[in-house]
């Protein structure tokens, strides 16, 4: 019965402490820390479409090109 009461103690001790870390963190200013790494994301994101949007078009001209390279290849004919 003493093992409930001591784990059951460390559990709380636990909570009470994660709680007090996260007031300070708010108190000394936690909300620019997470504005600032929101800002960066979305950089990173912006930066992500960018290159997928080029992406997409060097595989579209590479796809033309490629499929007027068959078509100028009739059935039979060797080059």
């Amino acid at each position: 019965m003493a093992q409930k009461g001591v784990t059951l103690k460390k559990i709380f001790l636990t909570i009470l402490l994660l709680a007090l870390v996260a007031v300070v963190f708010i108190l000394m200013g936690g909300g620019d820390v997470l504005k600032k790494a929101g800002k960066k994301l979305e950089g990173a994101g912006k930066q992500a479409d960018q290159i997928k949007h080029t992406v997409e078009e060097k595989a579209s001209s590479v796809e033309k090109t490629v499929e007027k390279g068959i078509e100028s290849i009739k059935p039979g004919e060797k080059k």
